[in-house]
C-alpha cells in the first residue's frame, strides 16, 4: 500500500470513526454540485465508453466526473483565449499526468 492510500485509508477511518460529531463552527459545509441541475446527453460508440471508463477507473473516478470535467476544462480552456500551442501545452500536460498514475498502478 503506498503512503498516499495509507493517508486515505487513515483519513477515512477517522471520518467514519466521528461521523456523528457536530460540525465545528467557522466549518463552511458546501455542495460543489448542487447547482448543477441540466442533464445533457451525448452519444459514444461502445469503444468510445470503454475507453472512457478505462480511463475513469485508473483515475478512481465515475465515468461521467471525468467526462464532465474534460468538457468543463475545454470550455475554460476556449473561454480564456488560449492559443492553439498553450492548449495543446495542457493537453500534454493532462495526457503526462495521465501516464503518471497509470504507471504508479502498474508498480504497486
Amino acid at each position: 500500500m503506498s503512503d498516499v492510500e495509507k493517508i486515505i485509508e487513515a483519513e477515512t477511518e477517522a471520518s467514519e470513526g466521528n461521523r456523528d460529531a457536530p460540525i465545528p463552527e467557522g466549518a463552511k459545509v458546501t455542495r460543489p454540485n448542487r447547482g448543477r441541475s441540466t442533464v445533457y446527453s451525448i452519444r459514444l460508440n461502445p469503444d468510445e465508453v470503454a475507453a472512457l471508463q478505462s480511463i475513469a477507473d485508473a483515475a478512481g473516478v465515475p465515468g461521467s466526473t471525468l467526462a464532465r470535467s474534460w468538457i468543463v476544462e475545454r470550455i475554460q480552456e476556449e473561454q480564456a483565449g488560449l492559443s492553439d500551442a498553450e492548449a495543446e501545452l495542457r493537453a500534454a500536460q493532462r495526457h503526462l499526468t495521465h501516464l503518471q498514475r497509470h504507471l504508479r498502478q502498474q508498480a504497486s
